[in-house]
């Protein structure tokens, strides 16, 4: 991305200069599409790709939690993902700049790449496992590319908008026309979440997370000067996330909204990214440190009227008992939850959960150390969570890039603060799990390039 400049080239004081990052319609295949039309196909396949990411092919699918666990098999979305991934492969060799795809060639990326394929040979039923695996990376080619394939950010802006609209519209939309659908219902394994909006999600857990982030988006563009358009779309996104009745989500959005905006008021990341340590440890303390302490507990209870985070501190329990068991490698993508791992234990009465059928345990660093260990996990916790927080830091010192490394911040930071009560890393085509790498993937390119200046079109 890339708005114009005349000389094509900012001098930063000690600073060596950031390539521009998108001068790549001009420089790749120019002979291929007329600039003009490249441009055209560029904005459409990103616009496209966001609204795939945030709605799917076959929105409004589930009615209960167990019809939502097993939408991952959807033979509509996987052939429409697969699609989705050659299209944009094809679009990046004959649109991208090579510059900008080498710089995907990371020790950090190379190293997750290698420890998903080590997981995936390892794995009890490999094929299964790469089956999931492939479509967790054609998700990730999918995020990465709707960010790099616009030509200046005021295109990658006008995707933003129509493509998270669209999922924003769609939303509404199932509320007001089809509620037996976009209202949670009366459910025997969830009772306590009828009334509760999700729209075209499956889950109101996700539903809410991911209208956060729209909201983030709304946000953006409301900085970026299109304050009516911005301002409509942060109010409709803020008002389903309170409808969708999550306590916590409802809690960090606000929260991480006001940890990013210290950095433009002080004019230092640095402050930003220690306001987020520190809030992490708070809530990490609120959560996890709750099966310690039961003076934290009684005040979470007090707090939120509920111990046990909806039954969630069972899971962690679990959890945290077995990650001993194989600390330093885990037992494989995939491999613990809804296995026989779990699947052989004995029905736990006295727990709040029949944890023997629960998709994951509602918690991202813990499901991470249980599939990967502390070694796979440490590569995971740099790519998603510590990585992101350095390369906003580098991005913000170059001025045209701050207004949208601090909205990919802003995920970041949501993101974060709902590890410690959801699960949805390397999450195949969930909505958040998407919204997760797209924010790593744009940090991680506004850290190396200049979206404040690319070469004139030719």
């Amino acid at each position: 991305m890339g708005a114009s400049s005349a000389n094509g080239a900012a001098v930063y004081p000690q600073r060596r200069s950031n390539p521009a990052l998108q001068a790549q319609l001009r420089l790749a295949h120019p002979g291929l599409l007329p600039a003009g039309t490249a441009r055209i196909v560029a904005i459409a396949i990103s616009t496209l790709g966001i609204a795939l990411m945030l709605i799917s092919l076959r929105p409004f699918a589930a009615t209960s939690v167990f019809e939502s666990s097993s939408s991952e098999g959807d033979a509509l979305n996987q052939v429409g993902f697969m699609a989705a991934g050659v299209i944009c492969l094809l679009a990046l060799v004959c649109l991208a700049n090579k510059k900008v795809l080498a710089s995907l060639f990371t020790p950090s990326f190379v190293a997750l790449g290698l420890l998903i394929a080590v997981n995936v040979i390892q794995a009890p039923d490999p094929e299964s496992t790469f089956r999931s695996a492939a479509f967790t990376v054609i998700g990730m080619l999918l995020a990465f590319s709707v960010i790099v394939l616009p030509r200046g950010e005021s295109d990658f802006r006008f995707a933003l908008l129509i493509g998270a609209g669209a999922a924003l519209a769609l939303s509404y939309a199932g509320v007001v026309f089809l509620p037996n659908l976009a209202i949670h219902g009366f459910d025997a394994y969830e009772p306590q979440h009828a009334g509760l909006w999700r729209g075209h999600f499956s889950h109101k857990n996700i539903a809410g997370p991911v209208m956060s982030i729209i909201a983030f988006f709304g946000l953006y563009i409301m900085r970026s000067g299109q304050r009516l358009t911005g301002l409509v779309m942060f109010a409709a996104a803020t008002v389903f996330v309170v409808q969708t009745g999550s306590k916590t989500t409802t809690g960090f959005f606000p929260v991480a909204i006001m940890i990013v905006l210290l950095a433009p008021i002080f004019q230092r990341s640095s402050i930003a990214i220690f306001a987020t340590l520190v809030t992490m440890l708070a809530v990490a303390i609120f959560t996890l440190g709750s099966l310690y302490s039961a003076d934290i507990s009684q005040l979470v209870g007090d707090l939120l009227g509920d111990q046990t985070y909806t039954g969630r501190t069972t899971l962690w329990e679990v959890s945290l008992s077995k990650i001993p068991e194989h600390p330093w490698f885990g037992f494989g993508l995939y491999n613990f939850w809804l296995t026989d791992n779990v699947l052989g234990l004995d029905k736990p009465f006295e727990a709040a959960w029949d944890y023997r059928h629960i998709v994951h345990g509602h918690n991202n660093y813990l499901d991470i150390l249980l599939n990967f260990g502390f070694v796979g996990g440490a590569v995971l916790f740099w790519v998603l969570f510590v990585g992101p927080m350095f390369n906003y830091a580098r991005a913000r010192r170059l001025p045209g890039n701050r207004k949208l490394a601090d909205m990919f911040f802003m995920i970041i930071v949501f993101v974060c603060l709902l590890s410690f009560i959801e699960t949805f890393f390397l999450a195949r085509n969930v909505p958040l799990w998407l919204m997760h790498i797209f924010a790593v993937f744009g940090l991680h390119l506004l850290a190396r390039f200049d979206i404040g200046r690319s070469l004139p079109d030719h």
